[in-house]
């Protein structure tokens, strides 16, 4: 699958892909990281399937955590949407690929984590082959949130 950079920074800036947001509590993600992203994994998966960009989000009801799977055509997230106009321009299509993303002081210093999962083309009908992968990624960040909170609680 691959998308023209001109209505593809158009559809992003005016905010036409569509979007899903679950919400569930931090402590509940954490102890289910599989069950509570399925529902991620499945719509993004359904949107391609209907030749659409897409993203859902899981986030946390009780803390400033965001989980999101993201169809895009660069490394960025969607928040960052001037960035990649800016980095599109000269571009006329690119491939689209799937990508995790995590956003919340609690990740990291930078807030934000974004790393690609598979082109558009290999998730569809694969999710299964890259459940184990994206998990483990989603638990690995979820981890790092977790202790971040533990110490600012003992700062406290």
């Amino acid at each position: 699958m691959e998308k023209d950079t001109v209505s593809f920074i158009d559809d992003l800036v005016n905010e036409k892909i569509t979007g899903k947001t679950f919400t569930k509590k931090l402590a509940d993600i954490i102890a289910e990281p599989e069950k509570s992203m399925q529902p991620v994994y499945d719509y993004v998966e359904e949107q391609l399937n209907l030749g659409k960009l897409g993203y859902a989000e899981l986030k946390a009801s009780d803390e400033d955590v965001s989980l999101r799977l993201e169809t895009n055509l660069i490394n960025l997230p969607f928040q960052d949407a001037k960035i990649i106009s800016k980095m599109l321009q000269d571009e006329e299509t690119l491939p689209v690929n799937v990508y995790l993303v995590i956003v919340s002081p609690l990740v990291n210093q930078s807030g934000l984590r974004i790393d690609e999962v598979a082109s558009a083309d290999d998730y569809v009908g694969n999710v299964a082959n890259y459940l184990d992968m994206m998990n483990n990624w989603v638990s690995e960040h979820l981890a790092a949130v977790k202790e971040n909170l533990e110490k600012q609680s003992e700062e406290k």
